[in-house]
């Protein structure tokens, strides 16, 4: 564990709140609580961390080679890139799926192989403005997840910054002895990370999160740091970068020092920096933020028809005469989810 991680933990005016051992896996720090913590149930998910990252390793070096094999573009980032460029290569930072990105062109190429290799599909919300990733799982014990994206995430005003050739073309390479692999670079992959904290509701939040974006702001010198700024605010995600930097400081006292203003005049409902505790809330900033009434009418239409295929995964339907029948009950329950 490198010498600032340690400082980090040190300093962490948060880590000492999470009470219950569940908490503390939920907020994925248990392989660093367990360096210090006897708990049987945290050395177990410590344990499983170990054995998962060790299976993921295997599993992910022989995709790789055969997607390097077939010439397709990919990237992968957040948890499993993290793991290489934050934490020296360990299991200390865990992940639930891998996550890679592809051309959309590649798609069908990229599905087959992962069927090939014995992944079974689970298909998300398909539309233009909706859901642009779709998530792969394997029977092994304990079992390897991929989510295969063709954007960067599920933000429509996000990922029309960050096109696919743009992102890899100024992407790092990563080289072991086991596999390579492209990644987001450090500004990308900063902004990414910024985003995707405040995009999700204060509950679905991890801790190690913010740890991430604090490795990751501390790898970069001042110029880059001060590139990283500018480019968040010409991609127009300055509110957001500027709100996670103040929350490193709040966070991990005395880890920080800034030279730079920032700046806390934010619009919260715009850049999801709200307390986002409704689904209704979401479907608000996503509608404001397509442009053009037909666009706003594709996207309503997107949540209320959806394909046979995704039907018939969500009800584990046998039979294809049967999926129309359960257009009303997704209606419903969709509803509800609006104001829960």
């Amino acid at each position: 564990m490198n010498k600032f991680l340690q400082k980090l933990i040190l300093n962490d005016s948060v880590i000492k709140q999470f009470s219950s051992d569940q908490q503390v896996i939920h907020q994925g720090l248990a392989p660093i609580v367990a360096i210090k913590n006897q708990s049987i149930t945290i050395q177990k998910a410590n344990l499983l961390e170990q054995s998962k990252y060790s299976n993921w390793q295997i599993k992910a070096s022989d995709i790789f080679l055969h997607f390097h094999k077939n010439n397709i573009q990919f990237l992968v980032f957040k948890g499993f890139a993290y793991s290489y460029l934050l934490y020296e290569n360990s299991h200390i930072r865990p992940y639930s799926d891998i996550d890679i990105l592809i051309q959309q062109s590649d798609y069908e190429k990229v599905e087959n192989l992962l069927i090939s290799f014995g992944f079974n599909r689970i298909e998300s919300r398909q539309g233009k403005f909706i859901s642009f990733q779709n998530s792969f799982y394997d029977n092994n014990r304990p079992q390897t997840i991929i989510d295969l994206h063709w954007q960067i995430n599920n933000r429509f005003e996000f990922h029309q910054y960050f096109p696919f050739l743009q992102l890899y073309q100024s992407a790092v390479d990563i080289k072991t002895n086991r596999m390579n692999f492209k990644t987001l670079n450090q500004i990308d992959a900063f902004i990414l990370a910024c985003f995707h904290y405040q995009a999700h509701r204060p509950n679905d939040r991890k801790h190690i999160w913010l740890y991430d974006i604090a490795l990751m702001w501390n790898q970069m010198d001042k110029p880059t740091q001060s590139h990283c700024l500018k480019s968040a605010n010409q991609k127009q995600q300055a509110h957001i970068v500027n709100a996670l930097l103040n929350k490193l400081i709040l966070t991990f006292t005395d880890c920080f020092e800034f030279n730079h203003s920032i700046k806390n005049n934010y619009e919260s409902s715009q850049d999801y920096l709200s307390d986002r505790n409704r689904k209704l809330s979401d479907i608000k900033i996503r509608f404001k933020n397509i442009k053009g009434f037909k666009n706003k009418l594709t996207f309503l239409s997107e949540y209320i028809f959806q394909s046979k295929s995704y039907m018939q995964n969500r009800y584990n339907i046998r039979h294809n005469s049967w999926i129309y029948f359960y257009y009303p009950r997704m209606w419903i329950e969709d509803f509800i989810k609006l104001f829960k």
